[in-house]
């Protein structure tokens, strides 16, 4: 009778400690969220970067062999926020910001060599091990003026033609998101809008027919409604060599549907030590709305390197 009373008793009390703190029982036994991989060790937040500065610089004076003297500067950040949580949410932000200006001693005023300003957010909601369902934001701006360089009698002239949120790219979607971990996912959209906004200075005195980043005289915007399919990969190729490819298709269902919106962007990235990196950025870009011509950007720096 005390026997079975004390095994009685003993089982209450195991159950009794369970109902009392099931989730930090649970958690001691089971990863955070072993559905979506996360790596954290139960975090549901998980935040990394890397901001990296470079900067060349030339100087040359009497020099018999000839040179011209210049000054380059390149900032570069790329942040990451993923949260996730036990109900299947899913939610990834990324923020890439690229600024760098160059001077050579001939020419009478500073140039951009790069002015990007994009954010990427996604939330999804669980289906299975790696498919979600999802909503995603794309923003693309850029932060400083842009100038068209000319001669005039003689003279370095520049006029502006574009400024920070005239050209801005919007583009929002609905459908399934592919994520088998941090660096590798796709997002496949159906449903998905576009819309180019900019400033009504700069279409005003469009002529006839004249567009300006696709949008007519006198308005402000031009949306469109089509499907998207946007993605990451990332691997390391080889010891302190890494890279990752970002890419992102926009078929419009209303006009031109034959022709096909891409960006790619592949970035290699080389560590030197813990501190000093070097990375090769190679970005292609077609889209006839923007111009009707394929655009090429290209960059090299070696620099200093902070990895959150």
């Amino acid at each position: 009778m005390n026997k079975s009373f004390l095994n009685l008793a003993l089982v209450f009390l195991t159950l009794n400690v369970f109902s009392q703190d099931d989730t930090a029982v649970i958690d001691s036994f089971i990863a955070y969220d072993a559905i979506i991989q996360s790596q954290e060790g139960g975090k549901r937040m998980k935040y990394s970067g890397m901001t990296n500065f470079t900067f060349n610089q030339a100087y040359f004076e009497n020099w018999i062999s000839g040179g011209e003297s210049s000054l380059n500067g390149l900032l570069g950040v790329d942040y990451n926020l993923n949260y996730s949580n036990r109900k299947g949410l899913v939610w990834d932000t990324n923020l890439m910001v690229s600024v760098g200006t160059t001077y050579l001693s001939s020419n009478s005023f500073f140039r951009k060599a790069d002015d990007r300003f994009e954010m990427n957010s996604l939330i999804g909601s669980q289906i299975n091990q790696y498919w979600n369902y999802s909503a995603y934001l794309n923003f693309k701006t850029q932060l400083l003026p842009g100038f068209r360089y000319f001669k005039e009698n003689g003279e370095d002239k520049k006029e502006k033609i574009s400024r920070i949120f005239s050209p801005t790219i919007v583009q929002i979607g609905l459908g399934w998101y592919y994520k088998k971990s941090d660096d590798i996912w796709v997002n496949i959209s159906p449903l998905a809008s576009r819309g180019i906004f900019v400033g009504k200075a700069y279409t005003e005195n469009l002529a006839l027919g004249q567009k300006y980043f696709g949008v007519e005289r006198g308005k402000t915007s031009n949306v469109s409604v089509g499907a998207s399919l946007t993605g990451r990969y990332k691997t390391e190729i080889m010891d302190n060599i890494t890279i990752v490819n970002r890419f992102n298709f926009y078929v419009n269902y209303i006009e031109k549907i034959q022709n096909i919106d891409f960006e790619w962007n592949t970035k290699f990235l080389l560590k030197v030590n813990k501190r000093i990196s070097s990375n090769l950025v190679f970005h292609i870009q077609y889209d006839d709305d923007l111009v009707n011509k394929l655009q090429i950007r290209e960059l090299f720096g070696l620099g200093l390197s902070v990895d959150l």
